[in-house]
């Protein structure tokens, strides 16, 4: 999985270094850590939304709280973004940047993501439980919101940020890790989005796992 995230790395910096004409120093720890967040993100939401249905065995004979299956998909994913993450330090060796106190911004910017993901992936396991089509929708959203998303190009690109970007809470959650992992500062709007969504979002799916926790086991 390293490797194969490793290579694509590799040849989109490739691309935007030589077609696009931008200075690979710049561009490839931006790309990097993008598609490592995506990656991530994508995983999570994308698994999420089966994690009951794939769990069915254990939800309907053993008796552990529904969430743990989704948390126990968070920590692999975790695991496997920390493995990505050798390539992040890979190229800063390559290309190094000046340390500063911005870095440590990634550790809430991360916390604040892991708690939108967890939400999301409760929510989408919940309702994918009972109408079995979300795993697909899910799919096909996520490839459409890649394109969207800044992930290996850069906003800072636009003259003016439309509003696909702007109200594109996931744009939101990769600057609060991203920019900080650059060694930049996230804009005040990246944070307060990213905890709006996550109060409004853990609330939302509190009510719904609450009322939906009883008839999953019947669902799957």
């Amino acid at each position: 999985l390293t490797l194969s995230m490793g290579i694509m790395v590799g040849a989109m910096g490739l691309v935007f270094s030589t077609i696009f004409q931008q200075e690979i120093a710049g561009i490839l720890p931006y790309i990097s850590v993008g598609l490592i967040l995506w990656g991530f993100i994508s995983s999570c939401v994308n698994e999420g939304a089966g994690v009951f249905i794939t769990s069915a065995d254990y939800v309907r004979n053993v008796p552990i709280p529904l969430s743990v299956h989704v948390y126990r998909m968070i920590a692999r994913n975790v695991i496997i973004l920390a493995f990505n993450m050798t390539i992040y330090l890979l190229v800063l060796v390559v290309f190094p940047h000046p340390l500063n106190a911005n870095y440590l911004l990634a550790i809430p910017g991360f916390a604040l993501l892991l708690v939108n993901v967890a939400w999301s992936s409760i929510a989408l396991a919940v309702l994918s439980a009972r109408y079995r089509d979300i795993p697909q929708v899910v799919a096909s959203l996520l490839q459409v919101i890649f394109f969207v998303t800044p992930v290996f190009w850069s906003a800072q690109t636009l003259p003016n940020r439309p509003a696909f970007i702007l109200f594109n809470p996931i744009y939101h959650l990769l600057e609060i890790v991203r920019t900080p992992l650059l060694g930049g500062l996230p804009h005040l709007m990246s944070w307060g989005v990213a905890l709006g969504c996550a109060v409004i979002g853990c609330a939302a799916t509190a009510l719904l796992y609450r009322r939906a926790y009883p008839r999953v086991a019947y669902w799957v």
